[in-house]
């Protein structure tokens, strides 16, 4: 499905709803896939996963190992991810934002999900209610 901003999405997702709010988060990533070794950015991280700009673009589906530091915590994070959508730039489709893709934690284990929780919990979200 192309949302019509250059960003694609799981073909079987009916619609592109975000389950968890979002929070800034801008640390280097690793990612390995089964023969490759790429560097990203994070950009924003959820309780659900997280967006990762690079021009190491994945399909949509494929799995990705990725390891990043949160701030505060001495050890990095190991974690299994999928990729949910992704968002390409080109010289014939300009669209706001990097380059990247959206990924869900998979099968997180628990040191992982409190950390990323915990974080979570001392940060602010990136959208605000105006009402």
């Amino acid at each position: 499905m192309d949302t019509g901003t250059g960003a694609k999405v799981a073909q079987n997702q009916q619609q592109h709803v975000r389950a968890s709010e979002r929070f800034d988060l801008e640390v280097s990533v690793d990612l390995e896939s089964d023969s490759n070794f790429y560097t990203g950015l994070t950009q924003n991280i959820s309780a659900g996963g997280l967006f990762i700009a690079t021009n190491a673009i994945r399909r949509i589906g494929d799995r990705i190992m990725l390891k990043f530091s949160l701030p505060g915590r001495p050890e990095p994070l190991t974690v299994e991810t999928e990729v949910r959508w992704i968002r390409e730039n080109s010289a014939l489709n300009r669209i706001d934002g990097a380059t990247g893709m959206g990924v869900r934690f998979v099968n997180l284990s628990p040191d992982a999900a409190q950390a990323i929780q915990s974080f979570i919990e001392s940060r602010d979200s990136l959208y605000y209610d105006d009402e």
